[in-house]
């Protein structure tokens, strides 16, 4: 791993997803399900996006670092995206999964910041969402990996306290 700011990152991380798989545990299953409304995400849709977020996002970080300089990203239409908080999709999974799935995570990002050097940190690379155009790889791993699960951290519990 490159720098103690990495190491620093990979601990929020870890934190972020042991507070979330608490959370899921201790919630009756069936209010996992709930939506708050019709225009938010259940529980568990939220715990099913983390969980293909982060995979997407730890593959293109993985593939940037062998091809640098790659076009990378997407938007919110991106279809693996979508599938994953579709009802449908999310209706088959259960407690027991969205756990292990979540706890799954942390030794994937683990294993692709392990791979990250100095001067990968900086590198940029121009990007599908002209929101993240030329961002540095330090952007894909603070923001989109760490801060992204932070956030999600705090609407499921927003949405769970809605719902029970």
């Amino acid at each position: 791993m490159a720098t103690a700011l990495l190491n620093e990152k990979l601990e929020m991380f870890k934190k972020s997803i042991e507070d979330i798989v608490a959370v899921v545990k201790n919630t009756e299953e069936a209010a996992l399900y709930v939506k708050p409304s019709d225009n938010e995400w259940s529980a568990m849709q939220i715990v099913s996006h983390i969980v293909e977020a982060v995979a997407f996002w730890v593959e293109d970080l993985e593939a940037l670092l062998v091809v640098p300089g790659a076009k990378w990203g997407r938007n919110h239409e991106h279809v693996r995206r979508l599938a994953a908080v579709d009802e449908n999709v999310v209706s088959g999974i259960t407690q027991e999964d969205a756990i292990a799935a979540l706890q799954n995570l942390v030794p994937k990002v683990e294993a692709a910041l392990v791979k990250v050097t100095e001067e990968d940190l900086v590198k940029t690379a121009p990007s599908y969402n002209q929101n993240f155009d030329g961002k540095p790889l330090s952007f894909l791993i603070d923001h989109l990996i760490v801060k992204h699960v932070s956030g999600h951290y705090g609407q499921l519990v927003r949405h769970l306290e809605k719902v029970q």
